[in-house]
């Protein structure tokens, strides 16, 4: 996101913000009911990196999702706090058991500088490629943590399709920033809008991102249907928990 910016772009961009916490509170609200975490290791590790990244140390209060960052950066602290004080126990292995704050140490310390030094790297000041690079990660770790436990333990509906929202509107919100100006601050038509959006090949909307976003959007989609067919086989009401 720029200081040129659209209305629309930024009304896209908070909405994606918003979706994205409310799947932070869910993961938070089941990982206490349930005693455990939401949110796989490597992939926390990874957010918690771009988070504070974004928000403190790459033009920090640069625009509405720098400073949005900083919350979901402090909501997200609760989340590994759950990860530090639960997450042995989510393992069968010995090894893993007995040394898993140190593993989830390494595993942020790792993250932390390839996360901070991508943005550089992949000269991607607004953290597209960065952002669903990580995104991409994720999707693919929430379906396997919940192939490999027996339950739902620290998983909702809620969890599941506000991710899959958080992430359809940071597409938009991207998409929009290279199809609208303050001249045209709206797309001529939906069809004109896709066209735009799929030919673009100019960051920040790379053939790479869409590739990225549209792989997320079905693997998200898959992590719903799974999710939803092993609350019902477990005669849980999907959507009477958060």
């Amino acid at each position: 996101m720029t200081d040129k910016d659209t209305a629309i772009v930024v009304v896209t961009g908070v909405l994606c913000v918003l979706f994205w916490i409310v799947a932070y509170c869910a993961i938070i609200y089941r990982g206490f009911r349930d005693r455990t975490f939401g949110m796989p290791i490597t992939a926390l590790a990874a957010n918690l990196s771009w988070e504070v990244s974004y928000a403190f140390f790459l033009d920090p209060l640069g625009d509405h999702i720098h400073l949005l960052s900083i919350p979901c950066f402090i909501i997200d602290l609760i989340i590994a706090w759950q990860c530090w004080h639960h997450g042995a126990q989510d393992f069968q292995s010995p090894f893993v058991r007995k040394y898993f704050k140190a593993i989830f140490c390494g595993a942020v310390a790792v993250a932390f500088p390839v996360v901070y030094l991508a943005f550089s790297e992949f000269r991607d000041p607004l953290g597209e490629y960065t952002g669903f690079g990580i995104n991409f990660m994720m999707s693919f770790l929430f379906v396997s943590m919940l192939l490999r436990r027996d339950g739902v333990g620290g998983q909702s509906m809620y969890v599941a399709v506000s991710k899959w929202l958080g992430t359809l509107f940071a597409w938009i919100a991207t998409a929009l920033t290279v199809t609208t100006s303050h001249a045209d601050p709206l797309p001529d038509s939906l069809w004109s809008f896709v066209s735009d959006t799929v030919t673009h090949t100019e960051y920040p909307l790379t053939r790479l991102i869409n590739v990225l976003y549209l792989v997320i959007f079905l693997v998200d989609i898959l992590y719903i249907v799974l999710l939803h067919s092993r609350l019902k086989a477990r005669g849980i009401a999907p959507w009477r928990r958060f």
